[in-house]
């Protein structure tokens, strides 16, 4: 399990639109087509939808909906940084550390990341 796929269950975002973030980036990257993109989010979602791809509209759906959580999340933090709810040095050491984590985790590792990340995030906040 990637750490991305720990941190969404505690984020604005869901699995769908964590899937359909990672493809458009390869999307971005020229690595695949939009319509391979929505096949391969397709893919990446639960089983229970009669196993039809999802179509280009609705995986941009995903897309734009999930764009918009990772806005208001970012202006949220904005906001907390502007009021002194939480300082700024401190949002930029916990992205840091995020952002080291990019290797595959381990079930206990995961779980000892989300333990030390929810103990960072309680001490942050005022």
């Amino acid at each position: 399990m990637s750490y991305l796929e720990t941190l969404v269950d505690q984020s604005s975002l869901s699995h769908r639109q964590l899937q359909a973030l990672m493809t458009y980036l390869r999307v971005e990257a020229g690595e695949i087509k939009l319509k391979d993109a929505a096949v391969l989010a397709s893919e990446g979602r639960k089983k229970g939808v009669a196993g039809r791809p999802l179509t280009v509209g609705s995986y941009f759906r995903t897309l734009t909906q999930a764009r918009a959580n990772v806005e208001k999340s970012l202006v949220t933090v904005l906001v907390a940084i502007s009021l002194g709810v939480i300082k700024l040095e401190d949002v930029r050491k916990l992205f840091e550390l995020v952002g080291t984590g990019t290797r595959e985790l381990s079930e206990e590792e995961s779980q000892r990341f989300m333990q030390l990340l929810n103990v960072l995030l309680k001490r942050m906040i005022i």
